[in-house]
């Protein structure tokens, strides 16, 4: 629903923003292009803007399949069940800051499955389907704002980690039991 909220209040700046001319028929093409839905779809969409407590455009989000976003919920089940929902959220957004950054693989599923990096990949438990939270804090993670952890490219629970070479690493955030590092 946040998506498509943003993308409207996107589109309707760049209607009021382009100057009507003989380029008008191309910057239509292009708001279609970039939004993925044509002024048909979403001049028609209605929706109660004022409800809203925050709109935030200017942040990118990974391009995934259906797929990979499944991983990437029960990637985020496995490692933070049992943490505050906003923990929830850091994971997710850990992992696109992954695909984001140049020293990580660029695909999600490339990054989740990376020799080492998670856990719940070598003892199995992102085989586990997600819960609504973890669904729920991925869909915030790739539509909404990622600034509470936007350096962080690690997390761990210090009272359970068996390697300790993050804690030479800033720490960014901390939210239940995990520690974030950039």
């Amino acid at each position: 629903m946040l998506k498509v909220i943003t993308i409207l209040v996107t589109s309707i700046l760049l209607i009021i923003l382009t100057p009507v001319d003989a380029n008008a028929a191309e910057a239509d093409d292009q708001i279609d292009e970039d939004n993925k839905l044509s002024m048909h779809q979403l001049s028609n969409h209605k929706s109660n803007v004022e409800e809203l407590d925050m709109i935030y455009i200017d942040e990118a989000t990974v391009d995934m399949t259906d797929k990979e976003r499944d991983l990437l919920e029960r990637l985020v089940h496995a490692e933070a069940e049992g943490e505050p929902y906003e923990g929830k959220v850091a994971v997710a957004v850990v992992v696109l800051n992954r695909v984001d950054s140049n020293h990580f693989p660029d695909t999600v599923s490339e990054v989740i499955n990376q020799d080492k990096q998670f856990t719940p990949v070598s003892n199995g438990k992102i085989n586990n389907p997600a819960g609504k939270s973890s669904i729920n804090a991925v869909e915030e993670a790739l539509y909404t704002d990622r600034s509470l952890v936007t350096e962080s490219l690690y997390f761990y629970n210090p009272d359970t980690a068996t390697s300790r070479w993050l804690d030479d690493k800033v720490t960014t955030e901390i939210i239940g039991n995990h520690v974030f590092k950039d």
